[in-house]
């Protein structure tokens, strides 16, 4: 599932589990970890590039459908958060890292993905890339630590993304910073092959620099946005002061095709965990990436907890329903004392405008 190849100093992480577009399990974070961790003083290995063999992406996020078996709904496993609390500490591992890490996002690249490369030196990403952190849709919220990304988008959009899980293209990525080189696929081995010659010169930052420099030479501007058309729609519905007053507004204007579709979308979803990742994005914009990595543990434990997780996976990859049946069904039921309590505030957001 993992395949690891050194080439011109160049250590490459392939990750190789196609028919799963590469989800995420247990062996395969401890054995990204593992090669890591062996690399790490190896003189030989000036750089790691992590890349996929899939066909259809970089990666489909964390194998949630093997975490509601072997974890979620496994009488006999009493650790039920063990996949979540490795895969946090396989990032974190990842974001400290002293030797420079480039990371290829095509396709498919969502949840887990992201967060295993968020944190690279350079990220690069082509025309196929469909990049979202669709987690709730699963019961719990945008987890790995990239809600500190997210929180540095503007209001509306990083809401809109977190709050729906839809999709970005390259363009978006590029012009929102969430990735850095935009190329075309078929340049890839060609940009590929001159790192792996830099490499034999160069390391460290000068690395990276001369690298940087190739792909500006490759760099793409062809216009890939699932966004753009409805850019000033987000703004209407998700710039606003409470996730209450967004469901409402939303509700209010059912003829506007944009609000019948995203309604739909949010009634899909879990509203105390909506509610909860609405006042997320401010808090993350005044935490460390640590921070909000630690943050999403609890979030995801809490979950886990209270069943919302095990009914999102269920209703989603298991028995793939319409509806999922949340433990709370209507706006008015959202504890909003729990979810201050969880993200550790004292006021939401539209409290503290109000003073």
């Amino acid at each position: 599932m993992i395949r690891e190849i050194v080439k011109n100093n160049i250590g490459i992480i392939y990750l190789d589990r196609g028919e799963k577009i590469n989800a995420l399990n247990l062996d395969m974070i401890y054995e990204i970890y593992d090669i890591l961790e062996k690399w790490k003083d190896d003189g030989r290995i000036r750089a790691v590039l992590f890349d996929s063999l899939a066909e259809k992406g970089f990666c489909a996020g964390g194998d949630l459908k093997e975490v509601y078996e072997d974890y979620l709904t496994n009488d006999d496993e009493e650790d039920k958060d063990k996949f979540f609390r490795t895969e946090f500490e396989l990032d974190k591992y990842i974001e400290r890292y002293e030797k420079p890490i480039i990371s290829h996002w095509f396709g498919i690249t969502m949840g887990g993905g992201i967060g295993l490369t968020i944190n690279s030196d350079i990220k690069i990403a082509d025309e196929t890339t469909n990049w979202a952190m669709p987690e709730t849709r699963l019961g719990f919220v945008p987890d790995v630590g990239v809600c500190k990304e997210i929180s540095k988008l503007p209001q509306a959009l990083g809401q809109y993304l977190a709050l729906t899980g839809s999709s970005l293209g390259v363009s978006d990525l590029i012009k929102y910073d969430l990735a850095d080189f935009y190329i075309k696929s078929s340049k890839y081995e060609e940009i590929i092959n001159k790192l792996f010659n830099l490499s034999v010169q160069y390391e460290g930052d000068r690395l990276l620099d001369e690298f940087r420099k190739v792909l500006r030479e490759y760099e793409n501007k062809e216009n890939t946005s699932k966004i753009e058309d409805d850019l000033g729609k987000i703004e209407e519905y998700f710039s606003l002061d409470s996730y209450k007053e967004i469901y409402k507004k939303l509700k209010a204007n059912t003829k506007d095709d944009f609000a019948k579709k995203t309604l739909a979308n949010q009634n899909e979803r879990f509203l105390f965990m909506l509610s909860l990742q609405f006042e997320k994005y401010f808090l993350c914009k005044d935490l460390t990436y640590a921070e909000t990595i630690d943050l999403d543990y609890e979030i995801l434990k809490y979950s886990v907890e209270i069943g919302s997780m095990e009914e999102g996976i269920r209703v989603t990859m298991i028995d793939k329903e319409d509806s999922a049946k949340w433990p709370i069904r209507s706006l008015d039921e959202v504890d909003m004392a729990k979810v201050k309590e969880l993200l550790g505030i004292d006021k939401t957001y539209e409290e503290r405008l109000s003073k």
